[in-house]
């Protein structure tokens, strides 16, 4: 290549250099917009998959909550979305034709192993309600407080449903009807109840405890295994249990939470104090100086949280059916591709 220093040689290789810069800054906007427009379809994609896996979940769940509602089980067999001509009745109370979902475990129909996991489940909370009693420092207003009120309830629960395993393990050895001695007995219901109550109200607390009333003074025995060993055990308890849970039960836990705002309020009323000499059994229950806010508080705990937290229930309830039926499920195909083998 030569080389001019003529002006106008020196112009047209300019002009020239300025041509390929130009081209190259092309193809480099061409090739940035073309990964932008592939990370975008894939951003896309991704959201619109994930889209379509939220509504499938989202329908799965409201079938399931649908048939909790009306007490059925599996899917619709008809374009109506209705398996029978029965109609709509919602469920909300304590009758159940299997009493033995009541004493098993999800996973097994031996009651020996449950038997011994509820006794033990139920020794060690009562366990923990001796300590509680004599190791803390609130004296007898420790039953003010709705912390000790879910516990206690926890513990009585534990108990009657040791109680009712063992009862249970004696009726099948004597050869006795089950189904005649335990269906729909007040015991059965007692131990129903208790269980939504208890299923709820140890959440509740715990959150309550660890966002509001905690107040900073650290970490003990106490208040680690009242305000978190509770919930813990709650959660994985439903896991293992053979409970049923009704989506409409959460009215049970309402009427818990409405019974303690009525002791909260009558108690101040009546000039009680708290452990600390104040005027009020939690801060944000202050009657006293902020009545609004308290009664904001009862409101949406009621309304929202309670609510919310028994959905969460419920939902860890049809999770722990849908695994036992898909894992039985797997097992009845292996079972028929080893008889065609």
């Amino acid at each position: 290549m030569s080389f001019s220093c003529t002006p106008n040689h020196l112009t047209v290789i300019y002009r020239g250099s300025d041509i390929q810069e130009g081209e190259k800054e092309k193809v480099v906007r061409l090739a940035i917009s073309l990964v932008m427009f592939k990370i975008t379809a894939k951003f896309v994609d991704a959201t619109n998959g994930g889209m379509r896996m939220a509504h499938r979940a989202l329908t799965t769940y409201t079938r399931y909550a649908y048939y909790s509602l009306t007490d059925k089980k599996g899917r619709p067999s008809s374009k109506s979305g209705i398996r029978s001509s029965e109609l709509y009745e919602p469920r909300y109370g304590l009758d159940h034709d299997c009493p033995e979902d009541f004493v098993l475990s999800q996973w097994s129909d031996n009651p020996v192993p449950y038997a011994i996991y509820r006794t033990i489940v139920a020794f060690y909370f009562s366990l923990m309600v001796f300590y509680t009693a004599f190791g803390g420092n609130l004296g007898w207003k420790i039953f003010i407080m709705l912390t000790y009120w879910s516990f206690y309830i926890l513990t009585f629960c534990q108990i009657l449903r040791a109680v009712n395993v063992w009862h249970y393990i004696a009726l099948k050895r004597e050869n006795k009807d089950v189904n005649a001695e335990l269906r729909n007995t007040p015991r059965i219901k007692l131990q129903w109840l208790l269980h939504i109550i208890t299923a709820g109200s140890a959440q509740i607390v715990t959150i309550l405890f660890w966002t509001i009333a905690y107040d900073g003074s650290g970490y003990t025995l106490i208040n680690l295994n009242s305000h978190g060993v509770n919930a813990v055990f709650v959660l994985v308890d439903m896991l293992v249990t053979r409970t049923p849970i009704r989506l409409l039960q959460s009215v049970y836990l309402g009427i818990y939470g409405t019974i303690y705002s009525l002791f909260t309020v009558l108690y101040f009323l009546a000039g009680g104090t708290s452990h600390q000499g104040h005027p009020y059994i939690y801060k944000p229950l202050n009657y006293g100086e902020k009545p609004g806010v308290a009664v904001a508080y009862i409101v949406v705990i009621a309304a929202l949280v309670a609510p919310l937290i028994h959905s969460m229930i419920f939902f860890l309830y049809r999770f722990r059916v849908f695994i036992h039926r898909f894992l039985r499920t797997m097992d009845k195909r292996h079972s028929m591709t080893k008889v065609n083998n």
